[in-house]
């Protein structure tokens, strides 16, 4: 990769563009058709693969130099998941990606906690199933550490590490665990899960016995962080359904331009262009807008962290909904074929669907755009 920029804090930069095309080079010569079902077989999870992936430094995009990382804006971590859902690569990639870097740089230096150089970290914020939350999902502040449930979560039966967001005991703030997940009073129970990428389990919190570890953040930082955390959440939603898109649009093209029917191929029919046309403008569409986001956040031009909340909403809210479009486009043109498991169009499908209520579906996020523009204003639920 070539340093183009530095940050304010004297990080390299790289271009999304840069970071896109070196993952996008390696899953090309390294991940064929046959590995991606293979994966997808084990649901994402095979430790060696992840391996594989760590000693290439993709996990160490964005943590910062001083703990041994590159130290690269965490727009980086966006580039990596346009290539990610091109390929359709599944298992805990934003958990690795994410969540290590952006704990290191709330909490600096002087991290007393677990290591966090190679841990698996599953998220448990309730925030992430938006309005389709379970009855008992929550967690709230006890005095002995965070109390509740969350289904489903990411890879927490895997997981080294659970970042729990909880409400705090007042419920006006927010207290931040980073909790062993072999911890004392926490349960992990597998269940099924209908996204081909991720393995699920319901967490259970409780404390019964000695006080658990200390919240890493409370106050103003929690919030501060819960913010980002969200923000950076859908922004990595939307790159990687962003790139399903783009992949979809570019089979599909190749598909209508072989498949024959009454001696042609399809792909010379009107109506076979008017919607491939629309396919590829929404897939265009997607991949601007997430350009723009990545290149707002790495340059810090979102002035205030509620801005930038904001434009990851916008983001995700429009990438949810035009995935899902170009899938059901792509299958409707392959035709009997795109019904079938012989092709990856149901994997892409699924995994759009997945990610579609991952943080918000489009629906509850428009609300939450429209009454952060008229300023807490508040409207019909």
């Amino acid at each position: 990769m070539t340093d183009t920029s530095r940050t304010a804090t004297g990080a390299p930069a790289a271009t999304v563009t840069e970071i896109e095309k070196t993952v996008d080079a390696y899953l090309t010569r390294s991940y064929d058709a046959d590995r991606r079902r293979a994966l997808i077989g084990r649901q994402g999870w095979d430790p060696a693969f992840l391996g594989e992936l760590d000693e290439l430094g993709w996990f160490a995009l964005a943590v910062p130099d001083e703990h041994g990382g590159l130290g690269l804006p965490l727009s980086a971590t966006g580039a990596a998941m346009l290539s990610v859902g091109r390929h359709l690569v599944p298992g805990p990639l934003p958990e690795r990606l994410l969540l290590p870097a952006l704990l290191l740089r709330h909490l600096g230096s002087a991290h007393p906690g677990p290591d966090l150089t190679g841990a698996l970290v599953a998220l448990v914020d309730p925030a992430a199933l938006g309005s389709w939350a379970a009855d008992d999902a929550g967690l709230r502040a006890g005095p002995d550490g965070p109390i509740g449930g969350m289904l489903p979560v990411r890879f927490a039966a895997e997981a080294d590490l659970l970042l729990t967001v909880a409400r705090s005991a007042d419920g006006n703030g927010t207290v931040v665990h980073l909790l062993p997940a072999d911890a004392p009073g926490i349960a992990v129970q597998p269940v099924r899960s209908a996204d081909p990428t991720a393995r699920l389990a319901r967490v259970t919190l409780t404390r019964t016995g000695p006080p658990g570890p200390a919240p890493v953040l409370t106050g103003p930082a929690a919030d501060r962080f819960a913010t980002e955390l969200r923000a950076w959440a859908r922004i990595l939603a939307a790159c990687e359904l962003s790139g399903m898109a783009t992949r979809l649009v570019e089979d599909t093209t190749a598909f209508v331009l072989v498949r024959k029917q009454f001696g042609r191929p399809i792909g010379s029919f009107q109506a076979v262009k008017h919607l491939l046309a629309d396919l590829y403008t929404l897939a265009s569409s997607l991949r601007n807008l997430c350009d723009v986001t990545l290149a707002d956040a790495a340059a810090g031009t979102t002035d205030t962290a509620t801005g930038q909340a904001r434009s990851a909403a916008v983001a995700k809210a429009y990438a949810a909904d035009v995935a899902v479009r170009v899938a059901e486009g792509a299958i409707q043109l392959h035709g009997g074929t795109g019904f079938t498991t012989e092709t990856d169009l149901h994997l892409y499908y699924k995994r759009a669907l997945a990610l579609r209520a991952w943080f918000g579906d489009p629906e509850e996020l428009a609300h939450e755009i429209g009454d952060g523009l008229l300023g807490g204003a508040g409207g019909a639920p």
